[in-house]
């Protein structure tokens, strides 16, 4: 009888905090990298973005009725985008300057389709997740490039909602913005990190003995091949958000010869999670045979009702 009343009285608790969560919360700048990247060309690069459907729906959406809200204001996304963007661009050491772009004749032109972040919760039991997702397109004189960014996160609040702020809403901005900057900043320049900068990153995660995802996603974001054999090792770690940044990271350094295994991930891994993040690694290496594979896995979902499937179908949707 002890047992049940003590169940019952741990329902209502997370129940009641659950039905208290605030109406907003603040989200801070993203953290700026640390690692330099070294260019082969020191000319200076405006960069215009144009934001094509700003404003047209709620940045954050789900379960959890919210706002955002950033230096004491609601967060107004295409504006914290840029200003993200061109700290970023500052803390590696790029020649670039982000511009609010007009209309669709600047060159260099990032054209945001998308940018948003939807949450989930089944109950109080389960982890608070949230879903960052970005679809640009960077437009140069030479033609256009398809670049996309997806970031999941989970946190379950024990004692407060203030919980999941960090670990759900600043590092998953902080690594959209971080993912999307080293993707551009290789279309543009062919910018990385150096090799001794990579060995470096790459004794941390391999040596550290705590969850150090985040060293693990720093190492996808040098733009350097030579950290492709140590993510691809990182793959199967026991630490789930190390394994999960090992496998995107995969993607963002168009490691074509992992197809196989990121293939092999999007459909054998035991949680959707690792799933999704080789789907995402797959359409982030822009190969026929990964988009021909996608629209496979998009078809046979499509009817689904279940949220995986949907959330997938989403995901996949990013790319093709």
């Amino acid at each position: 009888m002890k047992r049940h009343a003590i169940h019952a009285a741990l329902s209502a608790s997370l129940l009641l905090l659950a039905g208290c969560a605030p109406g907003s919360y603040a989200v801070k700048d993203p953290s700026p990298s640390n690692v330099p990247y070294a260019t082969t060309s020191a000319a200076t690069t405006t960069l215009g973005i144009h934001h094509q459907s700003a404003g047209a729906a709620p940045f954050f959406s789900g379960r959890l009725p919210a706002t955002l809200d950033y230096s004491g204001k609601p967060l107004q996304p295409a504006a914290f985008l840029e200003k993200s963007l061109q700290a970023e661009f500052a803390a590696r050491g790029l020649p670039i300057t982000v511009s609010s772009a007009s209309d669709a004749t600047t060159f260099p032109r990032l054209d945001v389709a998308a940018f948003n972040m939807k949450n989930w919760r089944t109950n109080a039991y389960t982890p608070f997740i949230t879903f960052t997702s970005l679809s640009t397109d960077l437009e140069t004189a030479t033609g256009k490039k398809h670049i996309a960014v997806f970031v999941k996160r989970g946190k379950v609040p024990v004692w407060s909602f203030d919980e999941i702020v960090e670990p759900t809403l600043n590092e998953p901005l902080s690594l959209a913005v971080k993912e999307l900057a080293s993707k551009v900043a290789f279309e543009l320049y062919g910018a990385k990190a150096s090799d001794e900068a990579v060995d470096a990153l790459a004794d941390k995660v391999t040596h550290a003995k705590d969850d150090n995802y985040l060293d693990v996603y720093a190492l996808g974001f040098t733009n350097n091949a030579r950290a492709i054999p140590t993510l691809a090792k990182l793959t199967t770690a026991d630490a789930e958000y190390v394994r999960m940044a090992a496998i995107s990271s995969l993607g963002n350094l168009r490691a074509v010869d992992q197809f196989d295994l990121l293939k092999n991930l999007s459909t054998s891994a035991n949680l959707w999670q690792d799933r999704a993040m080789a789907i995402k690694a797959i359409g982030d290496l822009d190969t026929p045979e990964g988009r021909a594979y996608l629209g496979e896995l998009k078809t046979r979902m499509q009817s689904s009702k279940e949220n995986e499937a949907k959330w997938t179908v989403d995901l996949i949707s990013l790319y093709i």
